[in-house]
């Protein structure tokens, strides 16, 4: 079982891509993306995801990334 990673398209469209080419993020998360999450403020002004339900916002997508394999790291330590 892993983790849960919601995207916005357009989030991802607009600087996010490398979310997707993460290996580390790819094996340990599953990352599933909507059109439009109605976060459009925050979406145009920052990188966000929804990592277990939980807002996770970074000025970049590597700063996001970072963020998010904290949180699956935590995540896996709690769960094992």
């Amino acid at each position: 079982m892993n983790p849960l990673i919601e995207c916005c398209e357009q989030n991802l469209a607009k600087n996010n891509q490398s979310l997707f080419s993460d290996e580390f993020i790819n094996v340990n998360a599953d990352v599933v993306t909507y059109s439009c999450m109605n976060q459009c403020s925050l979406c145009a002004r920052n990188n966000y995801a929804l990592f277990e339900g939980e807002l996770i916002i970074a000025e970049s997508s590597e700063e996001l990334i970072e963020k998010l394999k904290v949180m699956i790291l935590a995540w896996q330590k709690e769960m094992m």
